[in-house]
């Protein structure tokens, strides 16, 4: 269960390069009677290009800056003194920055910060970005003695979490210092994907900061065996899942004929039998039963349904994994099953054949749906 997220700052939360990019522009301009005789191009690439993503601090950059270019009148010190007044007010996150901070603090999750750097000047990029409030613990290298990618520093972060490493996820944009770093003390690693470093060995990577939410729902999934007491939530969820989810391709008068609400009754008798006898697993998140699915000890997968609240965030793949695993210790040499026009298109996508398209008729209504098979390995 993961109960803390714990994050990079610079190429993580902060857009690093635009921030960069638009404070040496800004001193170009606001030093121009000393900088003039360089061209801005060549001023402010050289400067990026001496930063090295932020791992050579600026007073060296600014002693080669002015020394390459002859620059007078003006010191190393008092253009460092400059950079670190002024980085904070050009400071630009990556999107869905504050919305993803939101939804996870709403999912009851902590939140930490690892950061290497000056002290005061980080926090000034943090406070520029408005995020400190969202945070449980920040972490930065110069105030706490130790810097990424020593153990002990990520080490340090669970504890004042208050979170075991198994509990926690660490996001960030460098392969060693950030994923294999936080691994290395047992955490999971995830790396944001970015076109400065090369990928460490394969694992959990994201584009944007918009996924996270979705893939801590995701780790935070749990499928388990049915019990009875799960009966009648299950029978509520597959008519919550037919009335809307499945709208999308049958009628009103076909979903009534395929649940229709004066058998709910009957239908939780004859489901309490069925589901106690066959192979049946619940997926459940932040213990709310979101998914259910069983399997007959011929290789029918007789149900699977998933939360119209929880459609795509992989309730449905990790029910359907669990029913394939079953039929593997069973010697089963298929899976077979009908699925609805809604369905369809996830078990193709999951390596399963269409057999024949079919008509079934229930209550006098007709509904079409297709004899699906997969081939055990």
């Amino acid at each position: 269960m993961i109960k803390a997220v714990i994050f990079d700052l610079d190429g993580t939360l902060l857009n690093r390069e635009a921030s960069l990019t638009a404070f040496i522009n800004s001193q170009y301009d606001r030093l121009n009677a000393f900088l003039s005789h360089i061209p801005r191009k060549q001023f402010c690439g050289r400067f990026i290009e001496l930063d090295a993503q932020g791992y050579v601090w600026k007073d060296q950059v600014y002693a080669q800056l002015t020394k390459e270019y002859e620059v007078l009148g003006i010191s190393p010190e008092e253009l460092l003194t400059d950079y670190v007044e002024n980085f904070a007010v050009h400071c630009q996150s990556f999107p869905h920055l504050i919305e993803m901070l939101e939804v996870l603090k709403e999912n009851s999750l902590r939140l930490g910060m690892i950061t290497n750097g000056r002290g005061q000047f980080q926090m000034g990029a943090i406070q520029a970005l408005n995020i400190a409030s969202y945070f449980d613990e920040i972490l930065i290298s110069e105030w706490e003695g130790l810097k990424k990618p020593d153990p002990a520093l990520f080490q340090k972060a669970l504890e004042k979490l208050g979170v075991l490493p198994e509990e926690a996820v660490y996001i960030g944009d460098h392969p060693e210092n950030d994923v294999q770093a936080a691994e290395a003390v047992g955490m999971l690693g995830i790396w944001k994907r970015n076109a400065f470093w090369a990928p460490g060995p394969a694992g959990l990577s994201i584009e944007s900061l918009a996924e996270i939410p979705g893939l801590i729902d995701k780790l935070n999934l749990a499928v388990r065996p049915y019990h009875s007491e799960d009966l009648e939530t299950v029978v509520e969820l597959f008519y919550e899942t037919v009335h809307s989810v499945n709208a999308a391709h049958y009628t009103a008068e076909q979903l009534n004929a395929w649940a229709p609400m004066d058998e709910k009754e009957e239908r939780i008798e004859k489901w309490r039998v069925s589901l106690a006898q066959n192979l049946s697993f619940v997926a459940e998140q932040k213990g709310k039963v979101v998914g259910f699915s069983d399997l007959q000890q011929d290789g029918y997968l007789n149900r699977l349904y998933v939360h119209k609240d929880h459609q795509r965030q992989g309730v449905a793949a990790a029910l359907l994994n669990a029913a394939e695993k079953e039929a593997e210790k069973l010697g089963l040499s298929e899976i077979t099953l009908d699925a609805s026009l809604t369905a369809k298109p996830f078990f193709e996508k999951h390596g399963y054949e269409t057999i024949r398209q079919q008509t079934v008729v229930r209550k006098g209504i007709a509904l079409t749906n297709f004899k699906m098979r997969k081939t055990m390995d």
